[in-house]
């Protein structure tokens, strides 16, 4: 009996050493598979603010193999990643108080006036206070003090903060769909410190939302200082065969809320301005529950 009895004790020793192990083995896999499944956690929440859209119920094997397939046997092609950019168009009475936009109108110097001072005073609500122009009880704040420096294609510019994640949705954008009209800029102009229009005009440069792209490279056939004596305008082409810059870019920058004074009749090629919502320039995430 005490010998079955030390024979019994030992297997039960063996026996439970050997549960004891595969318990801590079990438990240490467990731990390593939930910290590998922890950035995973993160990527997918932040895919979901992102994209929701693309958020759907995980898909059956045979489904999953077929999509496998045909994106196999499909050639790649240069997609826009999601984000939460949003398309707007300018505001119409912004795009109105350039002079020679409502002049085409053939309206009064009373109404443009009237016009003019209604775009000064949103302006400077939104962007800041530019002395001479506007009252600074509508924002204490100018627009130099709320500039932010960003890089646009690798080229650094000073631009108006607010305005900043619209001009990256531009960026992204053009990265995704101009790819067969490679175009690198070299020189940019932002924001500017001094009124360089006339007859009461306010450039949008001073609020910090227009950007000059490539000066020599795209003209103003329009503008006054010897503009209009560049070689580029010279000839009989179309205001985009005298630019450099690809149309491309115009579609993409004009998809982000941004007007393009190549359409005004000064035809300046170069230069674009945030005329949109600042408010609506990224759409809002959906509420986490």
């Amino acid at each position: 009996m005490v010998r079955c009895a030390s024979l019994f004790e030992r297997s039960a020793l063996v026996w439970f050493g050997c549960v004891t192990v595969l318990a801590c083995e079990g438990r240490r896999e467990r731990v390593v598979k939930v910290d590998r499944a922890a950035p995973l956690a993160v990527t997918a929440l932040a895919s979901a603010i992102v994209a929701p859209a693309a958020v759907a119920a995980r898909p059956s094997a045979s489904v999953t193999s077929a999509a496998a397939a045909t994106r196999a046997a499909a050639p790649p092609t240069p997609t826009e990643p999601a984000s939460l950019c949003n398309e707007q168009t300018p505001q119409s009475f912004l795009v109105d108080a350039h002079f020679d936009s409502f002049n085409a109108t053939g309206g009064s110097a009373r109404a443009w006036k009237q016009l003019l001072d209604r775009a000064v005073r949103y302006r400077t609500e939104q962007y800041g206070h530019v002395k001479g122009f506007g009252d600074e009880t509508w924002n204490a704040s100018t627009p130099v003090e709320q500039a932010s420096l960003v890089t646009f294609f690798g080229v650094q510019v000073s631009i108006h903060r607010r305005i900043a994640p619209a001009l990256a949705c531009v960026e992204t954008g053009i990265r995704a769909h101009c790819t067969d009209y490679p175009y690198q800029p070299y020189v940019l102009s932002g924001l500017r410190k001094r009124n360089t229009y006339l007859n009461g005009e306010v450039s949008n440069h001073v609020y910090g939302i227009a950007l000059d792209v490539d000066p020599t490279r795209n003209p103003c056939c329009g503008c006054i200082g010897g503009w209009g004596e560049s070689e580029r305008c010279q000839n009989e082409k179309s205001k985009f065969q005298r630019m450099d810059m690809p149309r491309c870019w115009v579609t993409e920058f004009e998809r982000f809320g941004f007007y393009w004074l190549g359409h005004a009749k000064i035809e300046d090629t170069m230069h674009f301005e945030f005329l949109a919502d600042p408010s609506e320039i990224v759409r809002r995430a959906p509420a986490v529950r």
